[in-house]
């Protein structure tokens, strides 16, 4: 028997086996994760919404006419 030849054999079917069993816990953990939406970064620090400023005065109080 070539022992190169088996040994090659060996580790053949054991990178298959390694394969499986990785692409099966990968899979599993994919339909298993709970991913929040990703916060957007839109520069404001206050917290605030995109468009709303951040001010204690009702809308419309820094207009004047």
């Amino acid at each position: 028997m070539n022992y190169s030849s088996a040994a090659e054999r060996v580790i053949e079917a054991v990178n298959r086996l390694l394969i499986a069993a990785m692409t099966s816990a990968w899979t599993s953990a994919l339909s298993h994760q709970h991913v929040a939406p990703p916060e957007v970064d839109d520069g404001n620090d206050d917290g605030s919404p995109l468009g709303v400023q951040n001010s204690s005065a009702p809308e419309g109080a820094d207009k004047q006419h």
